[in-house]
C-alpha cells in the first residue's frame, strides 16, 4: 500500500511539474510549439455532460445542500473508507489541496458512507479546510440517486485517445460505495470530465484540465509557488 502511494505521489507531482514547465510559460518557444496544441486538444475535452445536482446531504456542520459550491469550480468524488484503494485516492485529493490551497475558487466535494465520522476522516487525511474541503455523507440509496440520475457512470477505456468524449455505462447499477472516479465541474455547475481515480494518465489529464480552465488568479497562481511540496 505504502508503495502504491508513493507511486500515486509521484506521477500526480510529475504532471504538476509538465504544467509549470510547459504548459504555464505562456511566451516561451516550447509553449508555441507544445504547449498550444496540447491545450487545444485538453480544451475539446472539456465537454458538458449535465449539470450539478440539487442534494441534500449531511456535513460536519449539520445539513448542507449543493448551494455550498455554486459559482466554483468543484472536484466531486465518491469515497468509501473501507476500500484498501483508498488511502492512494485521498492521496491524490490531498495534494491537489495543496497545490490550489490559495484559491478560493476551488472545491472539493467528497461524498462518503452515512455511517463515517466526517471529523475523523477529514483528520486522518488532512483535509480540515472547511473553506476549500466539502465532507459530505448520505445513504447508499441518495448518494446512489445523485449518480443514477445526474453523474451517471462513465465508461472509460484504459487508453483514452486525446480529444474524446466520454461514453456512459448503460445497464449499470450505480454503486456509491465503489464509484472510482473523480468529475470536474466548472464555476457555472456544468460537468466537464470524468476521470478513473486509479489511471495515471487520467489523472494528469484531470490536473491539467483544472489548470487550464481555473481563472487565472496572478497572486494565488501555483505557477508562482514553485517552493511548494506538491
Amino acid at each position: 500500500m505504502e508503495k502504491e502511494q508513493k507511486k500515486n505521489k509521484n506521477y500526480l507531482q510529475a504532471a504538476m511539474l509538465f504544467l509549470m514547465i510547459i504548459v504555464f510559460p505562456g511566451g516561451s518557444w516550447i509553449y508555441m510549439n507544445l504547449g498550444y496544441n496540447r491545450s487545444k486538444t485538453a480544451l475539446a475535452e472539456l465537454q458538458d455532460y449535465g449539470h450539478l445536482p440539487a442534494f441534500q446531504l449531511i456535513g460536519i456542520k449539520g445539513s448542507v445542500d449543493s448551494s455550498l459550491v455554486n459559482g466554483q469550480m468543484t472536484l466531486v468524488a465518491f469515497v468509501n473508507p473501507t476500500l484498501a484503494e483508498t488511502a492512494s485516492r485521498m492521496e491524490v485529493l490531498e495534494t491537489l489541496h495543496r497545490q490550489f490551497d490559495e484559491r478560493n475558487d476551488f472545491k472539493l466535494l467528497i461524498h462518503l458512507p452515512e455511517t463515517t465520522d466526517l471529523t475523523n476522516f477529514q483528520k486522518k487525511y488532512k483535509l480540515e479546510d472547511d473553506r476549500q474541503i466539502y465532507a459530505v455523507k448520505g445513504s447508499t440509496q441518495t448518494l446512489g440517486s445523485l449518480i443514477t440520475n445526474t453523474y451517471k457512470t462513465p465508461d472509460l477505456p484504459a487508453a483514452r485517445e486525446p480529444g474524446s468524449s466520454v461514453n456512459f455505462q448503460t445497464n449499470t447499477t450505480a454503486d456509491p460505495n465503489n464509484y472510482p472516479y473523480y468529475i470536474l465541474i466548472d464555476e457555472k455547475g456544468k460537468i466537464r470530465n470524468y476521470y478513473h481515480a486509479d489511471r495515471k494518465a487520467d489523472i494528469e489529464r484531470m490536473v491539467e484540465h483544472i489548470a487550464l480552465i481555473l481563472p487565472r488568479d496572478i497572486e494565488g497562481d501555483p505557477r508562482l509557488r514553485r517552493d511548494r511540496e506538491l
